[in-house]
């Protein structure tokens, strides 16, 4: 997949609620971070497994967890 594929995907939190939308990817040397609109604010989501459980390209779905630390 492409960043502009992932661009305006739902987030969802493990439990199926909605978290917020994904707005951009800012690509890092260790690994890539996802901006996402959560509330009117924006959260960085580091793209790491312990994080992003799962991204549904046909259902436009990014699964994540919140780590302690990131909200």
């Amino acid at each position: 997949y492409y960043i502009a594929d992932l661009i305006g995907m739902e987030v969802v939190l493990e439990d199926n609620t909605h978290f917020g939308t994904l707005k951009d990817v800012m690509e890092t040397g260790a690994n890539d971070v996802y901006v996402v609109e959560h509330e009117g604010k924006e959260v960085l989501l580091p793209v790491i497994p312990d994080c992003v459980l799962s991204r549904n390209m046909d259902t436009k779905v990014v699964t994540v967890h919140i780590m302690e630390g990131l909200l």
